[in-house]
C-alpha cells in the first residue's frame, strides 16, 4: 500500500483530506530528491557566507532565476562569438582556517574541479595555453567544501525508511543528512582587455539520487563540482547561439 492510500485508510472524510494537503508537498519533494544527485542551498545561506575577495567586483552580483545559480551577473553587451578559445586559470582553493581540510585533499579537489570544466568547455570553444584578445578567461575558486558520511551517506539513499526521515528532515533544515557540499565563486574575463564578462556565486550539496549511494567522502563536492562545469558549458552554448544573456 502506498503512503498516500495508507492515510486514507487510516482517517475519513475531512481530516484524511486535511492530512493529504500536508503530506503531499513531502511526497512531492521525496520524489524530486529521488532523482537529484545534487541540490542547491538556500540564497540565504549563500548571502551570508563571506565574501573570499576572488571575485573583481561583487557588486555587480544579483539573485539568479530558477535553474540559474544563486548569485549571478551577464554582461548585456558581450559578443559571444567573437571569442575563438579559451583559457582556464587553475582553480583556487579558499576557505577558512575552520574547515580543516587537508592539503593534499584541497589539491584533488582543485585539480578535479579544473579538469571537469576542461573537459566541459572544450566543448565549446578549443582550451588554449595562455590568455589574449578574443580569448575567454576562465577562474573559479572553491569557497568551503564539506565531506559526506560514506557508510550513512549510503545508508540514507539505499534504506527507504531512511530516505523518508532524511528528505522529512530536509523540509527543515534545508538540507539532507551526512552529505557532502561545495560553495564555488567564478568568473569569465576578456583575456585581451581584462572586462569582466560574467560573474557568479553558488552552493550545492548531495542529493538523494541513488546514484549518490556508493560516494566517497568527496564524490557530492565532485558531483557539485560536475554540475557547475556543465552548466558554464551550457550557458556558453546558449549565449554563442543568441539566447539573451538574461
Amino acid at each position: 500500500m502506498r503512503i498516500g492510500e495508507y492515510v486514507l485508510a487510516r482517517a475519513g472524510g475531512t481530516e484524511s483530506e486535511a492530512m493529504m494537503k500536508s503530506i503531499c508537498p513531502l511526497l512531492a519533494m521525496i520524489a524530486l530528491a529521488a532523482c537529484a544527485v545534487t541540490t542547491q542551498q538556500p540564497l540565504s545561506d549563500i548571502e551570508k557566507a563571506p565574501k573570499s575577495g576572488f571575485l573583481s567586483d561583487y557588486s555587480l552580483l544579483q539573485p539568479g532565476k530558477e535553474g540559474q545559480v544563486r548569485l549571478r551577473y551577464v554582461n548585456p553587451n558581450t559578443n559571444w562569438n567573437s571569442y575563438t578559445g579559451i583559457f582556464i586559470e587553475p582553480v583556487a582553493f579558499i576557505t577558512d582556517a575552520d574547515a580543516h581540510v587537508d592539503p593534499k585533499d584541497e589539491q584533488v579537489l582543485s585539480t578535479y574541479y579544473y579538469n571537469t570544466l576542461k573537459t566541459h568547455l572544450s566543448e565549446v570553444l578549443p582550451i588554449v595555453e595562455q590568455p589574449g584578445p578574443q580569448v575567454l578567461v576562465v577562474r573559479a575558486a572553491l569557497t568551503k567544501v564539506t565531506t559526506a558520511t560514506p557508510g550513512l551517506r549510503t545508508f540514507s539513499v539505499v534504506i527507504p525508511q531512511a530516505r523518508l526521515l532524511n528528505a522529512a528532515q530536509s523540509v527543515a533544515t534545508d538540507s539532507y543528512a551526512f552529505v557532502g557540499s561545495a560553495q564555488s565563486e567564478g568568473e569569465i574575463k576578456d583575456g585581451g582587455t581584462g572586462q569582466i564578462l560574467a560573474e557568479a556565486v553558488d552552493g550545492r550539496a548531495g542529493g538523494m539520487s541513488i546514484k549518490n549511494a556508493g560516494v566517497w567522502k568527496w564524490g557530492d563536492a565532485e558531483n557539485v563540482m560536475d554540475y557547475w562545469a556543465e552548466l558554464t558549458a551550457k550557458r556558453l552554448k546558449e549565449f554563442r547561439s543568441g539566447t539573451p544573456a538574461s
